[in-house]
């Protein structure tokens, strides 16, 4: 069973003994102590006099990302001292792995890094790595592109020893989960989301939480959220609390893919056996091309925000969008359950604001329900396009403010986190109590929109309903199982809440 090692670097040994003691206490099984981040000499006596749990003992070098600026042979001299002492790992960059032989019980740990590139020549380092007696390798290289990635991953497949697989960067993060089904006895991450120490890095309780890291291993079988940006979403916290809830071996991972390259995407990682996306910004529309199989939502919409990958290959797109957010805004509306009763929506007047995938869903939708809908976005000449293909009207996003509407649906980025202060609408578009006004954002929840909108006596829909009805959607697409929403809700608030996890 991987575990996750915590990483814990301060200039203090006061602050490193404290930090370690609630790394234990947290329940971590395993720490790294980075003492090349200490502002004076380390006194190792005082360091491991007690050990909380078992140690990594790292003197990290600046080149390889590290803060020790000191004489070499003084860093080897402190490395060789911690072996005497007896730490369970100690980590030996593979160029000086041959001047420190092996001692005691201590396990070595031999590791390259790169923090500019993914060289070429990856293989012969880990080769080299494998000559230098170690009992773990650790490979962590920069990515810049997707076949980078793949190719820093794929190291850990058929690895003489344990290793350990990092692609650092964003568009890397996923290796750092994904390396304990390819046999990595552990994973670094930091001791909180303030204490990260690479690009990409996770923290302790993300990784317990949001990917059950420690439950996963070589039969787990994987599935992702396609976009970028993409360290926001919160799907895989969602998810994996779904899956794991069901026990179910499925893991669901965060993929930074750039635009334009989602078939490069998909050919690099297909040895994976990926099992389905979630699709996001900007891919919604650009992945239609690369499907076999069309959902009707998807053939309709032209907007695809999920997609199922048989053990052929063959990739089925569907929108959960759709109809995840026609049944939040009819329930709020007062939908019945009688059959042959109308939408709530028909003939009502709606605003929508954005024209990107999600807007192109929703209109799509309202006018199929019998609205009457009018497409404003900052781009006017979207707005239009989008309008002619639904069937509907666009108006200027200079007049927004002052069109009337039964309904107000934003469906652009305005007031999403970080810029939580921003609004698309200003007080003056709620001009009539009861409005119903819907925000698509779930991050915050209660958008700068609602709280002006509710100032003024209108009935708001907050983006969570949503994201929770299209995630249960796509549950049922990746497992053909009904989806324990109370446990996905609970996921999103809990990364939604104000006391985040740490």
């Amino acid at each position: 069973m991987a575990m996750i090692c915590a990483t814990i670097g301060r200039g203090r040994h006061s602050s490193v003994i404290e930090e370690w003691q609630a790394a234990a206490k947290a329940g971590a099984g395993l720490v790294e102590l980075r003492v090349d981040c200490l502002r004076r000499e380390p006194d190792l006596k005082r360091l491991l006099k007690d050990r909380f749990t078992p140690l990594v003992f790292t003197v990290r070098r600046g080149v390889d990302g590290g803060m020790w600026r000191g004489d070499e042979e003084k860093r080897l001299q402190i490395l060789r001292e911690a072996i005497a002492l007896g730490v369970d790992y100690v980590d030996l960059e593979n160029d000086v792995a041959a001047k420190i032989r092996r001692f005691g019980p201590t396990k070595r740990i031999v590791s390259y890094h790169n923090l500019k590139k993914t060289p070429e020549d990856l293989g012969e380092i880990v080769a080299a790595c494998n000559e230098c007696d170690p009992d773990v390798v650790k490979v962590a290289a920069t990515a810049t592109n997707l076949a980078d990635v793949s190719r820093i991953l794929q190291l850990g497949v058929d690895a003489q020893r344990p290793t350990i697989t990092i692609a650092m960067g964003e568009m890397g993060r996923f290796t750092r989960v994904l390396n304990a089904k390819f046999g990595a006895p552990f994973t670094y991450a930091g001791f909180n989301r303030e204490r990260v120490f690479a690009p990409g890095m996770p923290y302790v309780s993300e990784l317990k939480k949001d990917y059950f890291y420690d439950q996963i291993d070589a039969d787990t079988e994987v599935y992702g959220v396609i976009g970028d940006p993409i360290g926001h979403s919160l799907s895989p916290a969602v998810h994996n609390a779904a899956f794991r809830q069901l026990g179910l071996n499925k893991v669901l991972v965060p993929f930074q893919v750039p635009k334009g390259q989602l078939e490069t995407f998909f050919r690099e990682l297909e040895w994976l056996g990926i099992k389905g996306c979630s699709v996001t910004i900007p891919h919604k529309e650009d992945v239609i091309p690369l499907l076999k199989v069309k959902e009707g939502s998807v053939e309709r919409t032209g907007s695809c925000n999920t997609v199922s990958i048989d053990a052929d290959g063959v990739k089925t797109g569907f929108n959960t969008d759709y109809r995840a957010a026609m049944d939040s805004l009819e329930d709020a509306m007062g939908k019945t359950d009688a059959p042959d009763a109308p939408s709530p929506l028909l003939d009502k007047q709606v605003l929508l604001l954005g024209a990107g995938g999600v807007a192109r869903s929703i209109a799509f939708g309202l006018t199929r329900r019998g609205a009457s809908v009018t497409i404003t976005n900052r781009h006017d000449e979207r707005a239009a396009k989008l309008a002619e293909e639904v069937g509907c009207r666009s108006a200027n996003w200079g007049l927004r403010a002052t069109l009337l509407a039964d309904v107000i649906v934003n469906c652009t980025p305005v007031g999403m986190h970080p810029d939580v202060d921003d609004t698309p609408l200003p007080p003056s578009a709620f001009q009539r109590s009861g409005t119903v006004v819907f925000d698509t954002i779930y991050h915050p929840e209660n958008t700068m929109m609602l709280k002006l909108a509710r100032e003024r006596r209108c009935t708001t829909l907050t983006g969570v309903d949503m994201f929770v009805r299209q995630a249960a959607l796509q549950f049922k697409v990746y497992t053909d199982r009904d989806a324990p929403l109370d446990v996905m809700r609970a996921a999103l608030k809990r990364k939604l809440g104000p006391l985040k996890d740490e």
